[in-house]
C-alpha cells in the first residue's frame, strides 16, 4: 500500500514538473499555438499629420522629420495612429511607405506586390519602411483602416471605425485593413 502510494505520489509530481516547465508560447488556445507577443514597450508611435493645401496625410515614426513637416511643409501635427515598431519583431511585416511627388499622396502598404505596382506603375517613389506591423489581429492589437479619396488623392490611416466611416460619408472609399498596430495616442 505504502508503495502504491508512494508511486502514485510520484508520478504526480512529474506529470505537475513537466506541466509547468511548458514554456508559454508553446501553449495552446483552441489547438492552435498562442501568439508570442512582443514587448510593448519597443513600440513607437506612429505620428500623424494632414496638410490640407495639398490634400495629403503623412504618417512617420521620426519625430524630427514629423517637426520638419510641420514647421516647414505645411502639415498639421494630429498625434499618434497607434503603436508600432521601429525594428522586425516576431509575427510582424513591413509597412511599406511610398510617395507620389506629382500626386503629393503618402501611401503605405504591407503587399509587396503593391508596393512594386505603384512604383513601377502609378509613379511612386520608394521611401523604405514605416515600421513592422501585425498581420493579424493578436496581442491586442487593432486594425488601421486604409481608405483612399480619389477626388484629393489622398490615404488615410486611422484605427478609429468611427473615423473611418465619418471620411467614408465625405468621399473616401475604404479599402480594407493596412495592418494591425498596438492601440493608444500619446
Amino acid at each position: 500500500m505504502k508503495f502504491t502510494l508512494s508511486l502514485v505520489s510520484a508520478l504526480l509530481s512529474i506529470g505537475l514538473a513537466s506541466a509547468a516547465s511548458i514554456p508559454a508560447d508553446l501553449e495552446t488556445r483552441g489547438g492552435r499555438p498562442s501568439p508570442v507577443c512582443n514587448a510593448r514597450y519597443q513600440a513607437v508611435p506612429f505620428l500623424r499629420s494632414y496638410n490640407p493645401q495639398v490634400i495629403d496625410h503623412f504618417y512617420t515614426t521620426n519625430g524630427r522629420e514629423l517637426r520638419n513637416a510641420v514647421r516647414n511643409l505645411g502639415y498639421n501635427a494630429e498625434g499618434s495612429a497607434g503603436f508600432i515598431y521601429a525594428n522586425r519583431q516576431p509575427q510582424t511585416t513591413p509597412l511599406f511607405r511610398l510617395y507620389s511627388s506629382s500626386a503629393t499622396d503618402h501611401f503605405y502598404t504591407t503587399d509587396l506586390g503593391e508596393r512594386n505596382n505603384a512604383i513601377r506603375s502609378l509613379g511612386y517613389a520608394d521611401e523604405g519602411l514605416a515600421g513592422w506591423v501585425y498581420t493579424t489581429a493578436i496581442c491586442g492589437s487593432v486594425p488601421l483602416y486604409r481608405l483612399y479619396s480619389a477626388q484629393g488623392t489622398d490615404h488615410f490611416y486611422t484605427t478609429s471605425a468611427n473615423e473611418r466611416d465619418s471620411a467614408a460619408q465625405n468621399g473616401y472609399s475604404v479599402e480594407g485593413i493596412a495592418g494591425y498596430v498596438l492601440p493608444g495616442n500619446y
